[in-house]
């Protein structure tokens, strides 16, 4: 993960749709752009993230998503749409944080816009989370989805090697071995 603020994004790339997007570390000045696109995000996508119904994003987790990104423990990687003129536009978020007791693990996120998902923006921040949780020795994500949560759980297993895919009690959990992304990507 970059240090440097002259280079503040991991990736860029063009949407299927045709938006110029980049990935970079969550920063706590971004706090406002999450709280106003947690209130844009349909009812659906809310679910489909929280698996329950989310009227609004509670400060509490609010603050542990921005605040004091510390590498060891958890990532948090924004989507963004750079703009020169005005400060960038957060339109997702990854995160990934790592399991007490099995530092090799982390429990991983993704929440997209609903006016860009289907268009690559997800895989995207996939991907880059990924490839920064194995820079930093996990090996291993894992995930609690909707049982018909069909596009995240293909977003997840083109990351890695399925290890576990069950559903039970209305939840679909997946492990998956994280593996490098193929060369040329």
């Amino acid at each position: 993960m970059p240090e440097d603020p002259a280079h503040p994004y991991l990736r860029r790339a063009t949407l299927s749709g045709g938006l110029r997007v980049a990935v970079r570390v969550l920063t706590p000045a971004d706090r406002p752009a999450l709280a106003s696109g947690f209130r844009h995000l349909s009812e659906e996508s809310r679910y489909s993230r929280f698996l329950e119904p989310r009227p609004r994003l509670p400060t509490r987790e609010l603050d542990l998503l921005v605040g004091g990104i510390v590498i060891d423990e958890r990532l948090a990687l924004a989507l963004v749409w750079p703009r020169t003129s005005r400060a960038d536009v957060v339109v997702g978020v990854a995160r990934a944080v790592r399991l007490p007791g099995r530092p090799e693990v982390a429990d991983v996120a993704v929440t997209v816009a609903d006016e860009i998902q289907g268009q690559g923006a997800g895989g995207l921040l996939m991907r880059t989370l990924a490839d920064a949780a194995m820079d930093v020795g996990i090996a291993r994500f894992t995930a609690v989805l909707l049982p018909g949560n069909i596009a995240s759980a293909r977003m997840l297993a083109r990351v890695g090697e399925v290890e576990c895919d069950s559903v039970s009690q209305g939840e679909r959990e997946m492990t998956v071995r994280l593996r490098p992304a193929p060369t040329g990507t």
